[in-house]
């Protein structure tokens, strides 16, 4: 595997939606400048074309991606995701913030018991964080 700046890794608190989808020459335009990893207890093959969703932070949200890899784990799979295009990247990335910035939200209220509006939570996050979360090159 390469970088771990290149990668985006889901957090497992937010249930992913992978579902497969029938798609052809995703895999010759894909962009493995960014990936995501996540769990998953479903086994999919390299070059597998799917679809993803969290609905609990962004109801009505797919990004398509492709399985560059899949590998056995204590959690059942874990999945290096390519995206085809910088649309389905950008789509992507945006998904995932608003999982770190729910994250964010819940680890400052258990911490500091301090209830962030979703708009606040996403201002700190980006303040203290959006600079560190892994973009394509």
């Amino acid at each position: 595997m390469d970088n771990q700046q290149n990668y985006i890794h889901h957090p497992d608190e937010f249930p992913i939606k992978l579902t497969p989808r029938e798609c052809e020459n995703l895999l010759s335009k894909s962009n493995p400048a960014l990936k995501l990893v996540c769990h998953s207890n479903t086994e999919f093959l390299c070059g597998d074309v799917i679809g993803i969703e969290v609905p609990s932070v962004g109801p009505n949200l797919e990004v398509t991606g492709v399985i560059d890899w899949c590998l056995t784990s204590d959690k059942g799979y874990e999945l290096g995701i390519t995206f085809a295009n910088q649309d389905a990247l950008m789509r992507i990335r945006m998904l995932e913030q608003l999982c770190y910035i729910q994250r964010y939200r819940k680890h400052v209220l258990s911490i500091e018991g301090r209830d962030l509006s979703e708009q606040d939570a996403a201002l700190e996050w980006i303040d203290k964080y959006a600079n560190l979360f892994p973009k394509a090159k």
